[in-house]
């Protein structure tokens, strides 16, 4: 009998409300819980996700203490979870990324809705000057960056042409690119990062993947003598990362910008919302009429930031400026903002719902979900 009470205890369900504060409706929107609130109720490393109807949740258990998983809640409605005894079903990921040693340096990330790129110390050494993030369109939701690295590096199947999935038709060059953040000079100029030194990658899936980039102080010479951490977070769904970058080194605060190149192919489809800290670009890529679609890319402040425009004092390639975030950082605090795209081939038709999934993501960030554990 004192044997039954004991898997009795060890069986404890436990049940997870997620209440929806804003008044706009949620779906597959990651959510987190604190892993210590569910473990030491149930006793067991493993357990069954359920919710209201019975239907299996899949979950993630994170490297910084939290389980997470995907909720759909209307507005201003609460959903119910519960877990049970038992060992999860396997799930099929839905992000993925990883160092591709083979092609310099590369660490790239995707999920089904698009795929980024960060340069390496390869790159670099190599003398090509590439600063921002790398944009990759996807139009399936199946992961393919194995695919299309294999194809292009071992077939000569170049990535940069459409073969049924996306491509990388994105072009970057020494700019910020798609939402990279970098540091201003005295008289305003953008201090480009170049590329990242050590990484560590925290999360590789399901539902979340998230990498730690560290890049050297090359403002040195600038009299800046900072290093940067950046840590990057892809879920699953989401149209956006997020990163938080911390800077090391300042001796004093300092501007900062995160945001996307602007080219000359669309010099005035930049948007600029300073009500809801949003910048949003529609990015005809480089052969307009070639068939590549639009590329949408964007940002939405975390924390405070202005929107604004910086142009080029002169054209740099196509590039001639700059939609981004705008704030000041001090030494040891991280800043926190998202970016990303969506693809007029790939699930995302115009301006005008790209600039509505930022929006969305706005609300979210100001009204997040309530989670209470009992």
């Amino acid at each position: 009998m004192a044997f039954a009470c004991v898997l009795a205890a060890q069986a404890e369900t436990v049940e997870i409300s997620v209440y929806n504060p804003g008044d706009f409706q949620r779906t597959d929107e990651i959510v987190e819980v604190d892993e210590s609130a569910v473990k030491n109720r149930i006793g067991t490393p493993f357990f069954i996700l359920r919710d209201s109807k019975g239907n299996e949740v899949p979950w993630q258990k994170t490297h910084d203490g939290k389980i997470i998983f995907p909720v759909t809640i209307a507005a201003g409605d609460s959903a119910v979870f519960h877990t049970e005894e038992g060992v999860p079903a396997a799930v099929a990921p839905k992000v993925y990324g990883r160092l591709f040693r083979e092609r310099a340096d590369d660490m790239t990330w995707e999920n089904e809705r698009g795929a980024y790129r960060a340069y390496g110390p390869k790159l670099q050494k190599n003398g090509e000057r590439a600063f921002g993030y790398d944009i990759w369109t996807k139009s399936v939701p199946d992961l393919v960056l194995e695919k299309r690295y294999i194809l292009n590096n071992r077939k000569n199947i170049s990535f940069h042409r459409d073969h049924g999935d996306g491509m990388d038709v994105y072009t970057v060059g020494p700019t910020l690119g798609g939402g990279t953040n970098a540091l201003l000079d005295a008289d305003g100029s953008i201090l480009y990062p170049w590329a990242y030194s050590e990484f560590e990658i925290l999360e590789q899936g399901p539902l979340r993947f998230q990498v730690r980039l560290l890049y050297p102080p090359m403002t040195a010479e600038k009299g800046i003598p900072a290093a940067e951490e950046r840590v990057i977070t892809l879920d699953a769904g989401d149209w956006l990362n997020r990163t938080d970058v911390t800077y090391h080194g300042l001796t004093e605060p300092r501007q900062m910008v995160a945001g996307q190149v602007v080219h000359r192919q669309n010099p005035k489809g930049y948007e600029l919302d300073s009500a809801n800290g949003i910048t949003a670009y529609a990015d005809l890529t480089e052969n307009a009429e070639a068939g590549n679609g639009i590329i949408f890319v964007g940002t939405v402040a975390a924390d405070d930031a202005e929107p604004v425009y910086l142009p080029l004092a002169e054209p740099v390639g196509d590039a001639v400026g700059h939609a981004v975030l705008k704030t000041t950082v001090e030494n040891g605090k991280p800043f926190s903002y998202y970016w990303g795209s969506g693809w007029s081939k790939g699930g995302m038709p115009t301006m005008e719902e790209w600039k509505k999934a930022l929006r969305h993501k706005k609300d979210c960030l100001r009204h997040p979900l309530r989670v209470s554990v009992r």
